[in-house]
């Protein structure tokens, strides 16, 4: 799994937060539903050889303890606005999107925690024949971590840790015939912007490799290899010890390609982490990685999210940390222009050469009324509890609000 990739703007029922823009996605309260009613489709605009959409998201919602504190509560109003851009070039073996969006935060009393964050991504995809694509991207980030992290900032004076995020990768996949071959390489640059986060500078490199056989209809058996390398920019810590580490290992797994009930992939095996500082000890531990969408009915979706493995850590006196995370969401078409989603949502995070471990549970729910082709309006409402063996990193946390989704 990434390492150290800590933001709001992560796929964060874990961080307490909205997700404005993750996996290029537009907002949507059930992705996993497809939605087919030509009364609420929106048509691109033609701009060239490009089809774009358009729109933003606006929101005001009550957070009851902004900065995640354990006692002495903070509460306050934010109100966000999230417009965004979106252009498919679809050449038919050819596939060009190139899209922005941005999240810009206010608050009504702490107004030191104000923030803006931009995304900008662009994807090329040849797919020479059905089942077979190759795919490059490159995505730039300014994202807000955000105070329920786990390693958050714990100075209220001076706002959310800011940091730019740099990626590439490069994905191969073949799904056709008994065979599956799935091989995807990937670089990226985390770079703080203030000055105090400077060991928090790092990139890392990292691949993976899946190959399958086919067992019987779209199911194939999968295993999968998997290595990535960090290297800091400030490479030994305070104590002169050496911060750069590897991390490989193996899993073995499913893999159902969409068309069916299920869809998705689901792993689990084992890592090695390797640090390279030599007073620091190898270790093993357990790999899970998997997201698998079950659909009962066309109206319905359950997803599953499960993670565990090493992720870099920058607490002091801990020489690595491993995260375990989970998530069950379900989706749902109550009406044909009424969709809810429910998400229960567990994280625990170990931070090893420490005796610190931290779970947090949260539990997140989002209706979504469809007025017309151009307007929705949202309601949502998250709760949050961490517990650690340090008794100033627990707090509860509640979130809710009501939004206006405008699409063009």
């Amino acid at each position: 799994m990434r390492g150290g990739k800590l933001l709001t703007l992560s796929v964060s029922a874990f961080a307490l937060a909205h997700n404005p823009l993750a996996a290029q996605s537009l907002p949507d309260t059930a992705p996993a539903l497809e939605r087919d009613d030509p009364e609420f489709e929106t048509n691109p605009t033609r701009v060239g050889p490009f089809d774009v959409s358009v729109g933003a998201e606006a929101s005001g919602q009550y957070d009851s303890n902004l900065y995640a504190l354990p006692d002495n509560e903070i509460d306050d109003l934010v109100f966000e606005l999230s417009p965004y851009v979106r252009a498919v070039h679809d050449g038919g073996q050819v596939q060009v999107a190139l899209g922005t969006q941005s999240v810009v935060r206010r608050h009504v009393d702490q107004t030191e925690e104000d923030s803006e964050a931009v995304r900008f991504f662009g994807d090329f995809t040849w797919t020479p024949m059905e089942e077979e694509s190759l795919r490059v991207g490159v995505d730039f980030e300014r994202a807000i971590e955000d105070r329920g992290d786990p390693e958050a900032r714990d100075i209220l004076a001076i706002g959310p840790r800011e940091l730019n995020i740099l990626t590439g990768d490069v994905q191969y996949r073949r799904a056709r015939g008994k065979i599956l071959l799935d091989v995807r390489a990937e670089a990226s640059s985390f770079d703080p912007l203030s000055s105090l986060d400077d060991d928090r500078e790092f990139d890392l490199y990292s691949g993976r490799a899946t190959v399958g056989t086919r067992i019987g209809g779209s199911v194939f058996v999968t295993a999968t290899g998997f290595a990535s390398r960090r290297e800091f920019a400030i490479e030994s810590n305070l104590l002169g010890q050496d911060r750069d580490s590897t991390t490989w290992g193996g899993r073995l797994g499913v893999d159902i390609v969409p068309g069916g009930l299920f869809e998705g992939s689901l792993s689990a095996g084992v890592f090695r982490f390797q640090p390279d500082e030599p007073t620091f000890e190898d270790r093993t531990g357990l790999s899970l990685a998997g997201s698998m969408v079950y659909r009962p009915q066309r109206r319905t979706a359950l997803i599953l999210g499960v993670s565990n493995g090493d992720v870099a850590t920058f607490r002091n006196g801990a020489t690595g940390r491993t995260d375990f995370v989970s998530r069950l969401t379900w989706q749902q078409e109550i009406r044909h222009n009424l969709y809810s989603s429910f998400t229960a949502g567990y994280r625990r995070s170990r931070f090893r050469g420490t005796d610190i471990t931290q779970k947090t549970l949260v539990g997140r729910g989002e209706l979504e009324l469809v007025v017309s082709r151009h307007l929705s309006v949202v309601a949502d409402a998250s709760y949050g509890d961490r517990i650690s063996d340090l008794a100033s990193e627990e707090f509860d946390r509640f979130r809710g609000g009501l939004s206006l989704r405008l699409r063009y």
